[in-house]
């Protein structure tokens, strides 16, 4: 059920090229269609970087427990990468998970993902029962004794981004868990991911950490939000990183209230670190919606760890706890990092520029 024109993005402008980046904070949701669940058409350039990606997961606040699904496929090189990881509390790496199984290089789907099982060495599965709005994934690892069972059910509908080709949207996640024989209930929420349509190039960058920021705290309420620190509030980086200015820090989000989706057109971030200049521990956020409503959100990372996606970069997946609006929301805050920030802002690096 592949997808074969229609939304289409055609730039191929990477997330790291701030100047070149359209400014899309404010602008309206792209509308999804069902089709949208399964694989589209690569890159318009037919450039080997061309990506499509699915992102799921599920927590458990009261544990400090986390689990990424992350799934990475290259139509052109017809291949495709996956990861499963679970982890509780605060990682140091990534192998210092309690599991982690990642597979860069796996066979490209030839039926769609309507119901597909990853590879004969992955036994991950996924069943798309009702496209945007039920999604059922299982994992088995026989020979570690992991293996877990979920039910995705969107509380909302998806949040296409301005101008097409990617949307997030809340979801309440059911099911279980059994991580070496010990057996967890999942019955809380997650935010997924789907992208679609661009070049995703592994070039290295000369910028600041980018923040990719979910939180739900109920059936009536989620937000999410993407961008860079506000130079305002004095981020370590900020004299290092002119081209970050109060204008363009935000990429795009939404604010789901109350069966709304509404666009985020303004954030102010900062985000507080270990004493190593890198690690995040929590966050201090404002966003104001196309409404004019204004969220003050407060953030404490509860669960965290380092992830190369690939190896020129570096994100700290975060397990956050927010406070918005009276309400306790969960979510990722996921920290995205290159080596020009890591090189001259880690306080543990011997070396400085």
């Amino acid at each position: 059920m592949a997808n074969t024109g229609k939304n289409q993005r055609s730039d191929t402008v990477s997330i790291g090229d701030v100047d070149r980046m359209p400014d899309l904070h404010g602008q309206r949701l792209s509308p999804c269609q069902p089709e949208d669940e399964f694989l589209h058409s690569p890159a318009s350039s037919g450039h080997y970087s061309a990506t499509e990606t699915t992102y799921w997961g599920f927590n458990i606040p009261e544990k400090q427990l986390n689990g990424e699904i992350y799934m990475w496929f290259h139509p052109v090189l017809r291949m495709c990468s996956a990861s499963v990881y679970i982890w509780t509390g605060i990682r140091a790496s990534t192998l210092s998970c309690e599991y982690v199984n990642h597979y860069h290089y796996l066979p490209f789907p030839e039926d769609d993902i309507e119901a597909f099982t990853v590879a004969d060495d992955m036994d991950l599965r996924f069943k798309v029962i009702e496209p945007l709005k039920r999604i059922a994934i299982e994992y088995r690892d026989e020979a570690r004794n992991v293996s877990f069972s979920i039910l995705n059910e969107a509380i909302m509908p998806p949040a296409g981004r301005p101008g097409g080709g990617h949307f997030t949207q809340a979801m309440k996640v059911t099911g279980s868990l059994n991580l070496f024989g010990e057996t967890h209930e999942i019955d809380g929420y997650f935010s997924r991911d789907h992208s679609w349509g661009e070049e995703r190039r592994e070039t290295s960058r000369i910028m600041p950490p980018l923040s990719w920021i979910v939180g739900v705290a109920d059936d009536d309420f989620a937000f999410h939000c993407c961008g860079f620190d506000d130079p305002r509030r004095n981020p370590s980086w900020a004299a290092a990183y002119p081209q970050i200015t109060p204008e363009n820090t935000l990429r795009w989000g939404y604010i789901f209230k109350e069966g709304e989706v509404v666009p985020v057109k303004t954030m102010s971030k900062l985000t507080h670190r270990e004493d190593d200049g890198v690690s995040p521990t929590s966050y201090d956020l404002t966003l104001v919606d196309g409404l004019d409503r204004t969220f003050d959100i407060t953030g404490t990372v509860e669960a965290r760890m380092p992830w190369q996606t690939w190896q020129n970069m570096n994100v700290y997946f975060s397990q956050t706890r927010w406070e918005v609006d009276g309400k306790i929301a969960y979510g990722d805050a996921q920290d995205v990092q290159f080596n020009h920030f890591i090189h001259n802002f880690d306080k543990r690096s011997r070396d400085k520029v």
